[in-house]
């Protein structure tokens, strides 16, 4: 059984109409932020699957970030999330040991937002303990 847990934060979904520059930003300010807090063991950028034939290199894949946390983290660190993406909807997926849980975070009001929080964490308990 593992201590930590791998968290992915995807918001592509509404940053799609948003220009490439502005997103590459976003994605960075929120990995350099997620980096700093004492919950994330380690924070990385996704490559993107679909690299053409030929490419050099990784391209990454904007608004998407994973992280290594643990399950007392999992509240901080999507709280923070949550708080820098204001008004985005947000699909938090979790996974240990290969199995994973989908929590969605979209039209979730910020006074509902320790909601969606409890069931992250709840998800998170169910898939270590099974």
């Amino acid at each position: 059984m593992t201590d930590t847990i791998s968290l992915t934060i995807d918001w592509r979904e509404a940053d799609s109409n948003m220009p490439e520059e502005q997103q590459e930003v976003l994605t960075q300010t929120l990995f350099q932020e997620l980096r700093a807090l004492d919950e994330v063991e380690d924070v990385k950028r996704v490559a993107d699957p679909d690299v053409p034939d030929g490419g050099m290199g990784a391209n990454w894949l904007w608004s998407v970030l994973t992280a290594e946390i643990t399950i007392e983290g999992i509240k901080q660190v999507c709280q923070d999330a949550y708080e820098r993406l204001p008004g985005k909807p947000i699909e938090f997926t979790l996974e240990v040991d290969g199995k994973k849980a989908n929590i969605g975070a979209k039209n979730v009001r910020p006074d509902n937002f320790d909601e969606t929080l409890e069931k992250l964490v709840a998800a998170a308990q169910k898939l270590k303990d099974s």
